[in-house]
């Protein structure tokens, strides 16, 4: 890869070896060039570059040019001025191109505290300095090109190689493994967390001391897409990968040990009991989520099997009738097939039961023992309705009428088995878990063994039934109750509020509050849950992507999006909403609105969700299932699955539609200036009070500075941004190559290791030809020289002087306005909104951020509207 190098000052240039600072002259921070500058403004020396390096006293500046570090350090010692002779408006993570301004210094207070103005321009890698000679020159001129000589492995000659040579080729550190070790460095340490876990897409710590945390090198890591804050917990935003990310995590720390020092860690910060308790409820429901699933779509397959009459419809009540079968005449394949399908149904608890008891660490035997007696149907003579256990009613306060079937049934208090009642499963085994902490303190160890769980069993387990129960079921019908009142809202917009704030809260790291209230619905209902159906939200966004998809003219964007579609089909919506919805606004209100919009027709035609088959296109299965708790439902499995798959392309068809019409690459310079000068021409009449004649006068203003930007300005502006589209076009190309090097280097280690194991030396030999005689590292330095070719030949000097001077007609319009209409506290925010308008093209592909509106033209018009209005009131 070959950088241009070009004068950033004006100046003498020297080899670097000159350098009286024998750090940089004997090049242990990289080779490179000197600079000697004769004017105090530094520019861009680089074709373009990302600013990743500002030191605090402004002396040095350190930038990335295709993952090659560039340091300049402008004056020898200089840090010890303070940064007192420095200026800059330079920011982290900012693009700079060739001839943009870098800093400004004052040689002349450099020169009077005797320090040399030597300005090294340093690289980390190895290069090679080509058509260079020393002299004088302009800012701007040539000065020479950089090659970066890549270090390539040497090629092993497996003949020479021993089986432990093979062993260290074949277990090189995989991608999980680097990003591992580095997400553990970032987030201060594996001391500096009490505890990490996972749920679907996230990585969770658990974090003592965020002083120690890196947010920034965290989110630069390649598998991370996002980062958020919930009180003391990080949530590191992964995707589909973070099952393997967290087990490299774990196993790259003493993580045993890390836990215990934080169990007596001071720093531990409070957080609410509600946020206590949502971090508890996703840290022990994601580890039984598999088993669920799994046994979910069993039990999806055995609903569809016995709709079309495949299989009988078996039950364990003591008399069948109809198509009914039962059990004990059942085939055994049949029997089997629905042991299977039941499990998570009856003895789901169980899982729940172990799952907190890993939690709170808790002997996990006790846990699954109490769980078993308190969910067992074997409690409740022949297993009741379904198997799922009869009701007894201890106390019968009379008979409701409230028009609320749900809310009716708070007057009698049952017990029952706890086969779907998790959460007082939850606080039956943290009531052992302290219980048997506290018996711990004062019984005999001789009788310890014995007596201990006998203890446990006869107190947690009545309590549970006649205190905790029905304590719990007061609160689910309550729950039931507002979610039957929401339920009832005509034409569904309860449901289909409901379902469209689902994805909001994902992108919070709320949705676990939502989840818990679809499941009291769930299990009010009989397993036949109307809030439930969140998947609508998902097929909403993925539908919203698509509409991206076929809008965007940026190759890298719809590379980018179409690799997100598989994960957004088995549910995953991380990776489509953190990087691209999200960050392009409209898409995510799109599908937000065709969410609301499905969720109200799946309510309205009486959908509901049965069975949990898994995420995405698995969950179709079980909404062809019986509802799961024995409860009932209106509309017939097939006719349910029917209808939930139509709500399901609904939301998909309208998030695509309402993204093409609203999905915009880019706000187009006119357009946003014609917007914003609408804006302040409503923002003018309010403040002033003008009279109609006035109005017509700055309509006529307005309307002329709407004329600033003219087709042909628009012509040339897009034809530059042709020019940034070919390169990233050859970005994108470039990615796709490292992608495909990582994997195939995968493929060989993979095999290598099995070829190891099976002392198989001559296949290991075979690969290691194979992994050397690669290519992909000579086409990627192909394609990056490519690119920079490519990217010299973009015209920013012709956009910067069309930008330049539509600044100024738009300054000096609004110099006018300002004088006029007494702007003085509103211009600032004005010009930046106009800058914004402007710059708008530079902003989309991040050579400029957008200028911080404190507040825009359109809410100053709105409070100051409403200010007027309580004046004349009083």
């Amino acid at each position: 890869m070959e950088i241009k190098i070009y004068a950033p000052v004006d100046c003498e240039v020297k080899s670097l070896e000159k350098c009286t600072d024998p750090t940089f002259s004997q090049k242990m921070l990289g080779d490179g060039l000197l600079i000697l500058p004769k004017k105090n403004k530094f520019y861009s020396p680089f074709v373009e570059a990302k600013t990743v390096m500002i030191f605090e006293t402004k002396h040095a500046y350190g930038f990335d040019i295709d993952d090659t570090n560039v340091l300049i350090h402008c004056g020898l010692d200089t840090v010890k001025l303070g940064g007192k002779p420095f200026k800059t408006k330079l920011e982290l993570d900012k693009k700079v191109r060739l001839g943009d301004e870098l800093f400004e210094v004052d040689l002349k207070m450099v020169e009077a505290e005797k320090i040399s103005n030597e300005t090294p321009i340093v690289f980390d890698k190895k290069i090679e300095i080509i058509n260079f000679k020393e002299g004088n020159y302009k800012q701007g001129e040539l000065i020479c090109t950089i090659k970066i000589i890549e270090e390539v492995l040497e090629k092993v000659n497996p003949n020479s190689m021993n089986e432990k040579d093979f062993e260290e080729f074949f277990y090189a550190e995989n991608k999980y493994q680097k990003e591992a070790r580095m997400l553990n460095e970032f987030v201060g340490g594996p001391s500096n967390y009490r505890d990490v876990y996972n749920c679907m897409t996230r990585l969770r710590f658990l974090v003592k001391n965020k002083d120690l945390v890196n947010e920034e090198k965290i989110r630069r890591l390649s598998l991370v897409k996002s980062t958020i804050w919930q009180g003391d917990e990080l949530q590191v935003v992964i995707g589909q990968d973070v099952y393997k990310l967290k087990d490299e995590v774990i196993a790259q720390n003493e993580f045993a040990k890390s836990v215990a020092v934080a169990e007596n860690s001071e720093n531990k910060e409070k957080q609410s009991k509600g946020a206590q308790f949502i971090r508890m409820f996703a840290s022990i429901m994601v580890k039984t989520i598999p088993i669920i699933v799994g046994c979910a779509i069993v039990q999806a397959i055995v609903g569809i099997l016995v709709q079309i009459n495949v299989m009988p419809d078996i039950v364990i009540t003591a008399q069948a009738s109809g198509n009914q079968v039962l059990l004990k005449d059942a085939a055994i394949g049949w029997i089997i097939l629905f042991i299977m399908a039941k499990t998570t149904t009856v003895f789901g608890t169980i899982a729940i039961a172990i799952s907190t008891a890993q939690y709170f660490k808790f002997d996990v035997i006790l846990a699954a023992s109490i769980a078993l007696i308190l969910s067992t149907p074997l409690m409740f003579l022949d297993g009741g309705s379904g198997g799922m256990g009869h009701e007894w009613i201890l106390i019968n306060f009379g008979d409701l009428d409230t028009g609320n079937p749900v809310l009716d049934g708070i007057s009698k208090v049952k017990i029952a088995a706890m086969t779907n009642k998790m959460f007082v499963v939850m606080g039956a085994i943290i009531a052992a878990k302290y219980l048997n902490d506290w018996i711990k303190t004062w019984i005999p160890i001789s009788l310890e063994l014995m007596f201990r769980p006998f203890i446990l069993v006869m107190v947690i387990v009545p309590t549970s039934f006649f205190i905790l129960l029905p304590i719990w079921n007061v609160i689910e019908t309550l729950a039931g109750t507002l979610m039957y009142w929401i339920g009832q809202a005509p034409l569904g917009i309860g449901v289909g509020f409901y379902i469209g704030i689902w994805q909001v809260a994902v992108i919070f790291g709320i949705h676990m509050g939502l989840i818990i209230v679809g499941i009291l619905d769930n299990i009010q209902r009989g397993g036949a849950g109307i809030f439930m159906i969140m998947g609508i939200s998902v097929w909403a966004q993925v539908g919203a992507l698509i509409g991206v998809i076929l809008v965007t003219q940026n190759s890298k964007l719809k590379k980018d999006a179409i690799h997100m579609l598989p994960a957004g089909c088995l549910g995953i919506t991380e990776p489509i909403l953190y990087g691209i919805n999200l960050p392009k606004k409209r898409p995510l209100i799109a599908g937000c609105i065709a969410a609301f919009i499905a969720g109200a027709y799946c309510n309205a035609v009486g959908v509901t969700a049965r069975a949990g088959t898994g995420f995405g296109v698995f969950e179709f299965i079980g909404f062809f299932s019986s509802p799961t708790m024995g409860g009932t439902a209106d509309l017939s499995n097939i006719t349910n699955g029917i209808l939930y798959i139509t709500g399901a392309a609904l939301a998909l068809g309208l998030g695509t539609i309402f993204s093409l019409l609203i999905y915009i690459e880019r706000p187009n310079e006119k357009s946003a200036v014609s917007k914003s000068a609408n804006a302040l021409l409503k923002f003018i009449k309010v403040k002033n009070d003008l009279s109609e004649e006035e109005i017509q006068i700055l309509k006529t203003q307005v309307k002329e500075m709407k004329q600033v930007i003219d087709k042909e300005t628009i012509k040339q502006i897009k034809l530059i941004e042709k020019q940034i589209q070919k390169v990233i076009s050859v970005d994108s190309k470039i990615e796709t190559l490292i992608e495909n090097e990582y994997k195939h280097e995968q493929r060989i280690y993979k095999k290598g290791k099995k070829a190891l194991s099976k002392n198989n030396l001559s296949i290991a030999k075979k690969l290691v030809n194979e992994f050397n005689n690669l290519t992909y590292k000579e086409r990627v330095e192909k394609l990056k020289d490519q690119r920079n070719d490519l990217k010299a030949l973009i015209d920013f000097k012709t956009l910067d002087n069309i930008i330049g001077t539509k600044e100024k007609e738009i300054e000096e319009m609004l110099n006018e306005f300002n004088k006029e209409y007494n702007l003085k506290s509103e211009i600032k925010e004005i010009r930046n909104e106009y800058w914004n308008d402007l710059n708008s093209l530079k902003i989309a592909y991040d050579y400029e951020k957008p200028k911080e509106l404190k507040i825009s033209l359109k809410v100053l018009t709105k409070n100051l509207a409403k200010a007027k209005k309580e004046v004349k009131q009083k």
